[in-house]
């Protein structure tokens, strides 16, 4: 018996939707200049369970631009680097990102792979402190 799983990747890709949404939202409001440590550890989790949900079904993209995201914003809420509006920018621009590759896994759309290697690159020296 095959194990059908649209179902399942039709629920990952509700879930995923509403995550980004939430971590849009705390990112469209955070105090920059003084983020509280729920705000950030609210999109921390976002993009935690994001990734998480995509591991569940090896959608290693998303679990590769989750992954990097995570980690800026693991160390920002660790203190280890600040936010600033460059860095809500572009976080707010891998959400974006996400939400085309998310949408990909369940319409079969491709992604613009120079666009998803590029917003890595830039989280990449974000999270370096270039």
């Amino acid at each position: 018996m095959d194990l059908d799983l649209s179902e399942f990747v039709a629920l990952f890709v509700e879930e995923a939707r509403e995550h980004l949404s939430a971590l849009e939202g705390e990112l469209l409001s955070i105090d920059i200049a003084a983020p509280g440590a729920e705000a950030l550890n609210a999109v921390f989790r976002a993009a935690h369970s994001i990734k998480g949900g995509a591991a569940t079904f090896g959608l290693n993209d998303v679990i590769g631009l989750a992954h990097v995201m995570e980690s800026l914003l693991d160390q920002m809420r660790r203190g280890e680097r600040p936010l600033n509006q460059q860095a809500v920018d572009v976080l707010l621009q891998a959400a974006d990102v996400l939400r085309d590759q998310i949408d990909a896994t369940q319409g079969g759309a491709a992604v613009d792979a120079d666009r998803v290697a590029a917003m890595h690159a830039q989280l990449t020296a974000l999270q370096a402190g270039d």
